[in-house]
């Protein structure tokens, strides 16, 4: 079956998380992703090492590199970057997040690499944008979700600022990378333009904070810091039960939710009560409410709960950590989680793809590749090298 992306070749020069991840979805769909590393390997190799940890499979380094073909090339020689700009010649798309004036100084930046092909999409996935001040700055994750809102929106109770999770920015900026870079290919399809793509830390987490934003840009209302704080509907909260795990309900038609609430959780005697009648009323009065259903919901197992009102029509969801995530049937039923056989380490368990296309669906074809473990290979079919090209090129230090 065909995929989406098949016969474009992306070019991968980046590095830790927001870039490869750009390049790995990419691959999901079919793309031919060549990954270029220095002779020593990308930092992201190393990514465990840092902390003291030496595992059979490096998760960090798997989780945004898979699917994809490896390559050594030392781009501070310049016979390595005449081999480049010849792979770039035969590839559509070039994909970094190497800051800008790296690029430049290697001779790999836009301005370089359009003149050997013209119609080639370059990305660039940078910290916090192409322009302004920081345009060229370093920066990780931690700083993309900080800057960007997010820890503003996600505070504790007691309005601590809180890490919404590992990685969580770089995802997000590689998932607005992948989508910038689609959205080019089919205007060169469309145009028969190559372009450049920019994406940012920065702007990813705007983009995923963007209701909020809407919301102070429009009305000038910030949002509150934690939304469990302030939420005040009580269809449309999170509940913990008698065994400390919690569980979610999210009928934002509380008013016709709100009989059959009362009934799954035994408090029929409530629903007439002029405090809780309406969602107005029950906002008012929340304060009051909140300890009665504290002690109800604390009574019996999330799995109780969970059942009941799934029998009356509420909207309702577990709050998984990932030991629940793994073993969710609904994960597994659509593809969410795949499992890849390789040949050194069995059966390995992957996120899977999260859009599925009825025709042309995306795969996850392999595990991350080992370091240059397709060099010979790429320059050979790619560029047309003989083993006697190689073996001078490897004497010229270009990989």
């Amino acid at each position: 079956m065909r995929t989406p992306l098949e016969g474009i070749r992306v070019l991968d020069w980046t590095a830790w998380q927001q870039g490869p991840v750009a390049t790995a979805l990419l691959a999901d769909m079919g793309a031919e992703v060549i990954k270029i590393e220095p002779p020593e390997g990308e930092p992201g190799r190393g990514m465990l090492r840092m902390y003291g940890a030496e595992l059979p499979l490096n998760f960090y380094y798997q989780n945004q590199n898979r699917g994809k073909k490896g390559v050594v090339l030392n781009l501070a020689v310049e016979k390595a970057r005449e081999v480049l700009y010849q792979l770039v010649e035969k590839s559509d798309v070039f994909v970094t997040n190497y800051r800008e004036s790296a690029a430049r100084k290697l001779k790999v930046d836009y301005d370089t690499l359009r003149k050997y092909n013209p119609r080639l999409i370059y990305a660039l996935s940078s910290s916090f944008g192409p322009k302004g001040p920081d345009a060229d700055r370093m920066s990780a994750d931690v700083a993309g979700q900080a800057r960007g809102g997010m820890w503003s929106i996600t505070q504790s109770e007691d309005l601590v600022p809180t890490v919404i999770g590992a990685g969580f920015a770089d995802e997000v900026g590689g998932l607005v990378t992948a989508y910038g870079v689609m959205t080019a290919l089919l205007a060169r399809e469309r145009y028969g333009i190559g372009q450049r793509v920019d994406a940012s830390l920065l702007g990813g987490q705007i983009e995923i904070g963007r209701l909020q934003f809407q919301m102070y840009l429009m009305m000038g209302i910030l949002p509150p810091g934690s939304m469990l704080k302030t939420m005040r509907n009580p269809l449309y909260y999170a509940y913990q039960d008698s065994e400390g795990k919690w569980f979610a309900i999210a009928a934002l038609q509380a008013d016709r939710f709100w009989p059959q609430f009362c009934k799954c959780f035994g408090m029929e005697h409530l629903e007439k009560d002029p405090r809780f009648e309406n969602q107005l009323q029950r906002a008012q009065n929340f304060e009051e409410l909140k300890p009665i259903l504290k002690e109800i919901t604390t009574s019996q197992p999330r799995s109780v709960w969970l059942k009941k009102l799934e029998d009356e029509g509420l909207p309702v969801a577990p709050v998984n950590d990932y030991s629940d995530l793994a073993n969710d049937p609904q994960v597994w039923a659509n593809g969410y989680i795949l499992e890849i056989d390789d040949p050194i380490h069995g059966k390995v368990r992957v996120p899977g793809i999260p859009v599925q296309l009825s025709e042309t669906p995306g795969k996850v074809t392999r595990l991350a590749n080992e370091l240059g473990q397709h060099t010979e290979e790429v320059l050979m079919e790619v560029c047309g090298y003989t083993w006697d090209d190689l073996a001078k090129l490897r004497e010229e230090g270009v990989y």
